[in-house]
């Protein structure tokens, strides 16, 4: 009997140790697989350095371009700052916001900022006054390789001083061309 109850325990504890590790490589799996596509061409994570140039919606006249870094996170976070000229020097803060896969290569972010102080004076057109408030960036991201993407964007502007307001006062549009940053 003695020799029986051994093996009992023996396998009692050989299913319970197989069933343990069943479940960690099952709980560990989606991380690896996600960490694993760093770099991959199915995968936005890490920085990129975008070339960004805005343009009015309706006329399609482009604005001078100019560079922003993006950065991805596993967990779909996207942190971004920019160097527009419109903005003058502390008007903008760091963008902070969302991604996530919509197809094959294709992606959608969305980033919002804030604008820390109207714009005193207005500058010429055709930049807008911006006021203090805030601006989201809705954009589509399609990787052309591993390393590289384009993208389209609409642009909204929010004024924290109009009570009531959920209309942005002025929109914009956008195109970008991301390079990884390595």
């Amino acid at each position: 009997m003695k020799n029986f109850s051994g093996r009992r325990s023996f396998l009692r504890t050989s299913m319970a140790a197989a069933g343990l590790a069943l479940l960690v490589s099952t709980t560990l799996a989606p991380a690896v697989a996600t960490a694993g596509n760093k770099g991959s061409a199915k995968s936005l994570v890490g920085t990129w350095r975008v070339t960004v140039a805005t343009f009015n919606c309706t006329t399609k006249i482009p604005n001078p371009s100019f560079v922003s870094l993006l950065t991805f996170g596993q967990d779909g976070s996207l942190i971004e700052t920019t160097s527009s000229p419109q903005f003058k020097p502390g008007q903008r803060s760091t963008g902070h916001g969302l991604w996530e896969r919509t197809g094959p290569g294709a992606f959608r972010a969305v980033s919002e900022a804030y604008i820390q102080f109207t714009t005193d004076p207005a500058p010429p057109p055709p930049a807008p006054t911006l006021q203090r408030g805030r601006q989201v960036i809705d954009q589509g991201i399609q990787l052309t390789s591993r390393n590289t993407f384009v993208s389209d964007a609409s642009v909204y502007f929010f004024d924290s001083t109009a009570p009531g307001s959920t209309a942005p006062y002025f929109t914009g549009c956008a195109r970008a061309e991301g390079v990884r940053f390595e």
